[in-house]
């Protein structure tokens, strides 16, 4: 159970990350999409790291949670 709380809280400092690191202006132009990698790559970079961190542990977290709902699913037959 702790290990599971440790990964939502880095899912949610790395969500957090990839939003402030992002260089996404307002309104949004396509242009500065793909000019913003150029201008800043130190954050696009770090951005991409964050985002890749979180979709790692999210598949991760998900694994977890599908294992344990078939192993109930697997107890509760078994008692019947």
């Amino acid at each position: 159970m702790f290990r599971i709380i440790w990964r939502l809280l880095i899912i949610l400092l790395c969500g957090y990350l990839f939003f402030e690191w992002f260089p996404i202006t307002y309104p949004f132009q396509f242009a500065d999409i793909l000019v913003g990698p150029i201008i800043y790559p130190l954050e696009f970079f770090a951005s991409s790291i964050a985002l890749f961190c979180v979709l790692f542990i999210s598949l991760q977290l998900f694994r977890v949670f599908h294992q344990l709902t078939f192993k109930r699913i697997k107890q509760k037959r078994g008692k019947r």
